[in-house]
């Protein structure tokens, strides 16, 4: 039996990952809470009544903070929505008390579920979450830059009109400002990109800045991003049901890999399974990508030191 719960269950971000994970069938029961009774139970039903057509998966939903109690995965997407104006960090002081309460709530009725924190800044709240929950690196981790690289990969495969099911590429560091492309093993059908004669770096940089931008764009065209993010999700929480151990780029405290110790969460190439963080895949990088980490970590220090 495996049961998921999404706190933010009624919003953009929780839907959609709800119905992604629906499509999937690797989950028994779907529990969505939110502070909204009405929306929840009409979202719950909207759910339920595909569920003929895509999975036998038990939907549940309410306001009860006690509906996290017997989940496996607890994915936190609830927070204040960002501007299109706004930076990630003018969001932290709002959507602490928000990771606050739910990882209390978390102590009371669920300490030993896997953690997936999704709101934004993710770095910054996945740490605060570390703190306030179990301090258990492999449980209480972050989406960080799943969904970069998943935008990543789609937009490198857009502008050379590839299938971007074949794209392989990562964005490190900080979901922000200071994500680091690792172009040393970006490679397209297992073929580095550098290889690959039609590619160019004025190209692939402009790739990176429209990565970079994506979330401001979409919150600019249609208030906020939800299917991609959901995916991005379903990828992680797959993962772990499944025991893939696959490498995904969520946000963890490290444990001194690639050189950085704690008091930090960022994203690395991490080997997630059924006991949530596995492990971290140790990658030559080059010395420019490794200096791009190092300051990713920095710049989250800062940040966090300046607001907690």
């Amino acid at each position: 039996m495996s049961r998921v719960a999404i706190v933010g269950g009624a919003g953009r971000v929780g839907v959609s990952f709800a119905f992604d994970l629906l499509k999937e069938g690797i989950c028994h029961e779907l529990v969505l809470i939110d502070i909204l009774e009405d929306p929840v139970q009409g979202e719950r039903l909207d759910l339920m009544h595909s569920t003929s057509c895509l999975s036998n998966t038990r939907v549940i939903a309410g306001t009860d903070p006690k509906l996290l109690a017997g989940a496996d995965i607890v994915v936190i997407p609830a927070g204040a929505r960002r501007k299109a104006d706004q930076s990630r960090l003018d969001l932290v002081r709002t959507n602490f008390s928000i990771v606050d309460k739910w990882m209390q709530t978390l102590n009371e009725v669920n300490p030993d579920a896997i953690v997936l924190i999704v709101v934004n800044p993710v770095d910054t709240l996945t740490y605060r979450a570390f703190l306030m929950g179990s301090k258990n690196r492999q449980k209480v981790f972050g989406l960080g830059n799943v969904m970069d690289t998943v935008r990543f990969r789609s937009i490198i495969a857009e502008k050379y009109g590839w299938d971007p099911r074949q794209v392989d590429a990562y964005l490190l560091g900080e979901h922000g400002d200071t994500m680091v492309p690792i172009w040393s093993q970006a490679n397209y059908a297992g073929m580095l990109l550098d290889n690959i004669n039609c590619t160019d770096r004025e190209t692939l940089d402009a790739a990176y800045v429209e990565t970079r931008k994506a979330g401001s764009e979409v919150i600019r065209l249609k208030g906020g991003a939800g299917w991609a993010v959901g995916v991005s999700c379903t990828e992680v929480v797959r993962s772990i049901i499944l025991d893939e151990k696959r490498v995904l780029c969520v946000s963890s405290v490290p444990d001194g890999s690639y050189g950085i110790e704690g008091n930090v969460s960022l994203s690395l190439p991490t080997i997630v399974g059924r006991n949530g963080i596995e492990g971290y895949l140790d990658v030559k990088l080059a010395d420019e990508e490794l200096e791009g980490l190092k300051r990713s970590a920095d710049a989250l220090r800062a940040n966090y030191a300046e607001i907690g």
